[in-house]
């Protein structure tokens, strides 16, 4: 039989309970303690009013009131072995104490006058624990003073099957009634708050095992205390998690049918583009006048596909780190991206080789730079992908913009930072808020704010990110953080399989 399994000593109630007992425990010794002090004074006053009242009755002004033999019962009965009176300067036997003189009997002497509470609860409870049959000679003085004081002498063995009678009635008294209120404190706690606690956990761990149940989001109580504003905050942040995971299941079947869909469009207006193509070359004055246009609403439904298709793809894979040379890299992008109108810049040191996947981040500067190059060059006289157009005004086109790629190194652990800057017109206030959200970023026409999105996702895959360091009148500019990224010049080309989120695995959009 397994105990753990059986009783679960590290849950809330259990712990209650231990603590519950432990204050109970706490509780008694604190009642316990003073009071056996306390009894051991109410002992000897007892014992000493006693013997008072004898004395007086056995030596009055009017002579015995009692024989010496009541008296003597009397003396016994309290527990007394002999009694001294001071009268003045005068003692007074009264009770002479039965004392072998050649014994070893010890005699303790207590001055009643003469205790604070601290040595009364330790001398109760040395009697408690003491052993043997010594005395105790006990002074009194009745008016405080050495003139008219008492003395007797009583049993220490008497005394301490008193107190230890007394603490045992305590004890078993105390017992039951800490017993009863512990129960009770036990009880309301355990309602109030381990039984709403264990709902709550029960609930969530059901909600963990199926969150796109419904019927397992946790119905709060009434309670208008802390548990009940948990319950609330715990139900509300439940239903956001079903109603997002509902949103994207519906959003994931959306964007499969939309890739199958942009894949096939995309083989259709391929050749719709090959048709263009021959209408340029029209001798209809007319035809070669609109074939530009034309091509240019073929490139950018094609490039809107392709986006689509890159984006779409929602099956995470693995980066494929290999060390190379940036400045190589920029030069690619720049020749896939040329335009007439765009003077590209390429400020990259040649002998700074990073460790990163060189095709993701190839896509990653490729979408920065098309973009740059759609906001700086001419509508008409650029295809969206950023090669020149069939256009004959493309010919003599002088450039109007600049972009430029520099990179830098940020701190001693080889971290990185690519910068991407254009001399654009820069981005509208009310667009940057949603400026790396997927269909949403775009602010050019035929835009599918694609772009962005795939290039900050490669940013994060990396461990890094990609931010807006500035944007305005003279320009924008991106900023790629990518920690670790610096290799040597002659480091090896071996690839690193890493596992980061990062979806799709289509060609450069």
């Amino acid at each position: 039989m397994d105990l753990r399994a059986t009783f679960p000593f590290r849950s809330l109630a259990t712990r209650l309970l231990f603590f519950t007992v432990l204050f109970v425990l706490l509780a008694e010794a604190v009642v316990l303690i003073p009071s056996v002090s306390k009894r051991r004074v109410e002992w000897f006053d007892a014992r000493v009013q006693a013997a008072y009242l004898v004395s007086i009755a056995l030596e009055g002004p009017r002579g015995q009131v009692i024989t010496e033999e009541d008296a003597k019962m009397m003396f016994d009965t309290a527990g007394i072995r002999g009694v001294t009176a001071k009268r003045g300067d005068v003692r007074v036997l009264i009770l002479s104490p039965e004392i072998d003189p050649h014994g070893s009997q010890k005699i303790h002497r207590v001055d009643m006058d003469n205790l604070n509470p601290v040595s009364l609860i330790a001398n109760a409870w040395a009697t408690m624990i003491s052993s043997g049959e010594a005395l105790i000679q006990l002074t009194w003085r009745m008016d405080g003073s050495d003139a008219n004081s008492m003395d007797i002498v009583v049993s220490q063995r008497d005394l301490r099957h008193d107190l230890h009678a007394y603490a045992r009635n305590i004890l078993i008294l105390s017992l039951v009634i800490s017993s009863m209120a512990a129960a009770l404190l036990f009880y309301v706690f355990n309602r109030m708050i381990v039984h709403p606690v264990t709902r709550l956990t029960d609930s969530m761990a059901a909600f963990e095992a199926d969150p796109d149940r419904a019927t397992l989001i946790h119905v709060p109580s009434e309670r208008d205390d802390e548990i009940g504003g948990a319950e609330r905050s715990l139900s509300m942040m439940q239903q956001r998690i079903n109603e997002l995971l509902s949103e994207r299941r519906r959003l994931a079947a959306l964007g499969a049918g939309i890739s199958k869909i942009s894949h096939d469009l995309r083989n259709i207006l391929a050749s719709a583009q090959l048709m263009s193509d021959r209408l340029a070359k029209s001798d209809d004055p007319a035809v070669r006048k609109l074939s530009p246009r034309l091509i240019s609403a073929l490139d950018r439904a094609i490039a809107l596909s392709r986006d689509t298709i890159s984006f779409g793809g929602m099956e995470p894979r693995k980066l494929h780190k290999t060390a190379f040379n940036l400045r190589d890299l920029v030069e690619e992008v720049y020749e896939d991206t040329a335009s007439i109108y765009v003077d590209a810049q390429n400020d990259i040191d040649s002998d700074l080789y990073i460790r990163a996947d060189r095709t993701q981040l190839y896509r990653c500067l490729f979408n920065l730079a098309r973009n740059a190059v759609e906001a700086i060059a001419p509508t008409n006289g650029v295809q969206t992908n950023g090669a020149p157009t069939h256009s004959t005004e493309a010919t003599s086109a002088t450039p109007v913009g600049q972009i430029s790629i520099s990179a830098e190194p940020v701190g001693a652990d080889g971290d990185l930072a690519i910068n991407v800057a254009d001399t654009g017109p820069g981005i509208p206030d009310h667009a940057r808020g949603e400026l790396f959200e997927p269909f949403k970023g775009s602010q050019k026409p035929g835009g599918s704010g694609l772009g962005l999105a795939i290039a900050a996702e490669i940013a994060r895959a990396h461990g890094g990110e990609m931010t807006l360091a500035q944007t305005g009148e003279k320009g924008t500019a991106f900023r790629i953080s990518l920690p670790g990224a610096i290799a040597q010049s002659d480091a090896s080309t071996t690839p690193v399989s890493q596992t980061p989120s990062l979806r799709g695995s289509a060609a450069p959009s």
